[in-house]
């Protein structure tokens, strides 16, 4: 009987210890569920946050994109800027008075006008003075006659074959005037008789392969 009452308590008490572990089984089951949908949704959550960063990002590299391509615009424009001050710079003149004769004249940037000898001046290029103008202004009493043929001669001592210009300015200074040119080596001399209210020879020294002589000849309109 003792043996049987053994028996029995032995046998209620695994039944009570089968019992215990199978509740925490349970219990423990739904508990490591839960973890798994909590790293889930956090790993949902990182990654939402992780494209939405990344969508940012993109977003700011487009606006960065587009912001660094203005400035090529504005650097245009300035250098188109520079470009026609540069320009403006370049045909600047100063009005300057002949140290020598009773005439002004308008000099551009990269000439001087200084005075070469009594009743002579020369307009010189300041980066080569190989290449100048030489004014000589005349009396109103003159005779325009003798002054053409000495503009003939200085023109014919540097070519012989020296060509008479016939297709003058019809405004200006320059209409009706008498003009040779003649080369000699790389240098072309023009030799000029101005009429008019202010008589004068002009004698223009410039490189073949330059074009000085528009420049000079701008000048020597200006000349009062």
């Amino acid at each position: 009987m003792k043996y049987m009452n053994k028996l029995f308590i032995v046998s209620a008490s695994v039944a009570l210890l089968l019992s215990a572990c199978g509740t925490n089984e349970d219990s423990a089951q739904p508990k490591s569920n839960d973890q798994a949908e909590n790293v889930q949704q956090d790993t949902a959550s990182k990654s939402d946050q992780t494209s939405g960063a990344a969508k940012e990002d993109s977003k700011k590299d487009a606006d960065s994109s587009e912001v660094s391509a203005k400035p090529s615009g504005s650097q245009s424009s300035t250098s188109e800027t520079a470009d026609d001050e540069q320009s403006t710079s370049s045909s600047e003149t100063k009005l300057t008075k002949s140290p020598e004769q009773n005439y002004s004249i308008q000099v551009m940037d990269g000439y001087k006008l200084t005075g070469e000898e009594p009743g002579k001046d020369a307009l010189v290029l300041t980066s080569d003075d190989s290449q100048f103008m030489r004014i000589e202004m005349l009396s109103s009493k003159a005779s325009m006659d003798d002054a053409a043929q000495s503009v003939k001669q200085t023109a014919t001592a540097v070519n012989k074959n020296a060509a008479e210009k016939k297709n003058l300015e019809e405004n200006g200074i320059f209409k009706d005037s008498v003009w040779y040119e003649a080369t000699s080596g790389d240098h072309t001399v023009n030799a000029v008789l101005v009429k008019g209210k202010k008589p004068m020879k002009l004698t223009i020294f410039t490189k073949n392969d330059e074009e000085n002589l528009d420049k000079f000849m701008q000048m020597a309109q200006t000349i009062q």
